[in-house]
């Protein structure tokens, strides 16, 4: 390792942990680029992400790979936590993701805002974060700063690269010592603490367990889990949204790209495929959505050039549950 590299990638999730993790390596004189990694289940808003790097000398990257992610959640080499989330490959795949970034752009070692003992899997222990490490073929090129007192040392601090005595030696779940650094750098608006990981929760485990049964034909599709009820008409994903406001995100960001299905002269809700369906499968959702449109009498289908009229038949509750994911 180069003694005159200052430049880092520092994992970057818009929390406090990795926001003091940037600001800690500023303070140190270090070039620095906060890289956000993109999952379908960890997908926060870039510019609400810029927010809190504003004022700062740096510029956000962001990093994305769902078809390798998507192969982690359905075969994780580490387990699953309570639910389906993947945490400690979850982990490795950020990483390799940052250690991609760093040879791009000729950075020398990775910097996190992990904390030691804070999270049940992957950061539980020492062992657990090298294993991680090794992996991602980060064998110590990760500078954790929050942590880094309580830790062996990195390369970068054996080298004199980084003074471990401007570092931190934080553990556990408490985070009063965080907030006491947000203090001192003057950080006044950061997320609440939170995994923020929808694969943790048991509905969306259920949606993506199912997803991955059938196959996921596009990105809209993983959008979609977030959104609204779910149904399975023909092997094809239907959608249905539950609220006004939801009903007005679902046209905004899907009407002009997806199958859409909605009612026609009257209040309700509408429905969204994930792929093209045929006259049938079209004839089945009208029927679903009957169900959550009680005045609408004629439904609208719409994709691309395509627009017809459709008269829903009925369906009852058990033909309904079968629909159900």
């Amino acid at each position: 390792m180069e003694k005159l590299c200052r430049r880092c990638v520092v994992l970057y999730s818009g929390g406090l942990d990795s926001l003091l993790a940037v600001h800690i390596m500023l303070s140190l004189n270090f070039e620095v680029y906060p890289l956000f990694v993109k999952t379908p289940f960890y997908n926060k808003d870039e510019k609400q992400l810029e927010k809190g790097l504003f004022g700062l000398p740096v510029k956000l990257h962001t990093a994305k790979n769902d078809e390798e992610y998507l192969k982690i959640v359905k075969q994780p080499v580490f387990g699953y936590g309570k639910n389906l989330n993947p945490c400690v490959d979850c982990k490795i795949f950020f990483f390799k993701q940052a250690k991609r970034f760093m040879d791009e752009i000729g950075a020398c070692f990775v910097v996190t805002g992990e904390v030691l003992g804070q999270r049940p899997m992957s950061q539980r222990s020492y062992s657990v974060m090298r294993a991680v490490e090794k992996r991602a073929d980060l064998s110590n090129l990760v500078l954790r700063p929050l942590s880094a007192k309580c830790l062996p040392q990195t390369d970068m601090e054996k080298e004199g690269i980084v003074d471990k005595d401007k570092l931190f030696c934080i553990t556990g779940r408490s985070r009063s010592k965080q907030f006491e650094l947000a203090k001192r750098f003057g950080i006044e608006d950061f997320e609440s603490p939170a995994g923020g990981c929808l694969l943790t929760d048991a509905s969306m485990s259920r949606r993506v367990k199912e997803m991955l049964k059938y196959g996921y034909n596009n990105e809209f599709e993983l959008e979609l889990l977030t959104y609204g009820r779910h149904f399975r008409i023909n092997s094809k994903r239907f959608v249905v949204s539950r609220r006004k406001d939801e009903t007005y995100l679902m046209l905004k960001k899907f009407g002009s790209v997806l199958p859409l299905l909605k009612c026609r002269n009257a209040p309700g809700a509408i429905g969204v495929f994930a792929v093209e369906p045929d006259g049938k499968d079209i004839e089945t959702a009208a029927a679903v959505l009957k169900r959550y449109s009680k005045k609408a009498e004629l439904f609208e289908y719409g994709y691309k050039d395509e627009v017809k009229i459709v008269q829903p038949v009925d369906i009852n509750e058990n033909e309904l549950e079968l629909l159900k994911i």
